[in-house]
């Protein structure tokens, strides 16, 4: 894999102590230069001085410092090493207080804090349905909840537009925790653990401390928008927004082309470095479906790893899905059973787009039973298997740049040209 630096040198320093050397030698063949044009006075000194600290400068903002440490890609058995850059920049400031909750009973207090189009990240652990806004979670970027003993902890990277929740056991008595500090891998964030290991948040795997080389535990995140998730999930309780912005302050960043904190494209150019992506690996087996090519292709059967597996995109709220197929010991397959309607485009003489737009859910039906399912829940709401839920699978969202850099080499869904959409 072509790396953005050759990271492997032969100076066996540490970042600090290359620092120090490139520094001094810099100044002093700067100083060298003033000596021999006779100027090796106390302007001489100074701007010497001030070459070794620019030079220092130059190479830390090209991560010529970081430290190297080792990643195992998806898909490979052998780990190679990879830049952890420290970020720079002005720290952005996190709410002084934890979060609240608006409850199924605070229904219209949530509907009035959280707009219907509103992006949500949503949860379902042990019964209880959680939505966090992504206005609140790119503010907080980790948010930690204990739902009947188990621990789970939502984080959201903006930068790569990925959600991942993990679930973390107490350990020799230490109750476990996660949290994010100013270090980026291939422009993941990093998070800590209670163990002090710090672990890249796009694949949940650990680069150093104690855990180094495991990969957490993780649970499905659903990316869709608020009127959706609670139209689903009734009795939900959503984050408040209280103490966060009211929108999503990273909104300019996600249409510009501006692809990470640092610019680092795509190697596989099939796709707009920012497009949208969903991905899964099963048994080895990785499969991603961009959101363009979903457009055309809103429902597929197929089989990722030997797996009956169902990809589900509800185009009016932007929300794709995978669900088993297996219900019961037995594999079904599925089709449109209601109108699946495009997003509307963006109006110049209009720019809320989101008072054009009447929201119905999209349901699916099965061919073995006839039963009718709800899309972006998998919840079967009438016919023989009614009651029963599908699967939903543990998926991967973010920007392309981000997942054919951890993914490379992974099946991508191709968008179907000039086809008619057939599947409602």
């Amino acid at each position: 894999m072509r790396q953005d630096q050759r990271i492997v040198n032969s100076i066996p320093l540490s970042p600090q102590g290359k620092a120090a050397v490139i520094f001094v030698v810099a100044a002093a063949v700067v100083f060298g230069m003033f000596a021999i044009a006779g100027a090796a006075g106390p302007i001489g000194i100074l701007l010497s001085v001030w070459a070794g600290g620019f030079v220092v400068f130059v190479l830390y903002r090209l991560a010529y410092f970081a430290d190297a440490v080792p990643l195992t890609l998806p898909g490979k058995s052998e780990p190679y090493l990879e830049l952890l850059r420290r970020n720079t920049g002005k720290r952005r400031l996190m709410p002084g207080s934890d979060p609240t909750y608006l409850s199924v009973k605070e229904a219209n207090a949530a509907d009035d804090e959280v707009e219907a189009e509103d992006r949500v990240l949503g949860i379902e652990v042990e019964g209880h349905a959680i939505a966090y806004p992504l206005a609140a979670m790119s503010v907080r970027e980790v948010a930690h909840e204990v739902l009947d003993g188990v621990h789970v902890f939502v984080t959201w990277w903006p930068v790569t537009y990925a959600a991942r929740a993990f679930i973390l056991e107490t350990q020799n008595g230490v109750e476990p925790d996660l949290y994010t500090i100013r270090k980026t891998l291939l422009n993941s964030t990093i998070l800590v653990d209670a163990t002090g290991s710090e672990i890249v948040q796009f694949l949940g795997q650990a680069v150093t401390g104690p855990i180094a080389g495991h990969t957490l535990s993780q649970i499905p995140v659903v990316a869709t928008n608020w009127r959706a998730w609670s139209g689903a999930f009734p009795n939900t309780e959503v984050m408040s927004l209280d103490g966060t912005p009211e929108i999503d302050m990273f909104e300019r960043y996600y249409i510009t082309d501006r692809a990470g904190l640092y610019q680092q494209s795509a190697n596989d150019r099939r796709w707009h470095d920012k497009d949208n992506v969903i991905g899964i690996e099963i048994k080895g087996s990785a499969r991603c479906y961009p959101y363009p090519a979903l457009i055309s292709r809103p429902l597929i059967n197929e089989e990722i790893g030997r797996e009956p597996v169902l990809m589900a995109h509800e185009r009016l709220s932007g929300t794709a899905v995978l669900f088993s197929r297996v219900v019961d010991g037995r594999t079904l397959s599925f089709s449109g059973d209601s109108k699946n309607p495009m997003r509307p485009d963006p109006n110049p003489d209009e720019p809320d787009m989101r008072s054009r737009i009447n929201y119905e859910p999209w349901f699916l039906i099965d061919s073995q039973t006839g039963s009718r399912w709800r899309a972006v829940s998998g919840e079967c709401v009438s016919g023989e298997l009614k009651g029963k839920r599908l699967e939903l699978l543990t998926a991967q969202s973010g920007f392309w740049f981000a997942w054919a850099r951890f993914y490379p080499g992974s099946d991508v869904l191709e968008a179907r040209k000039g086809s008619k959409d057939n599947q409602r």
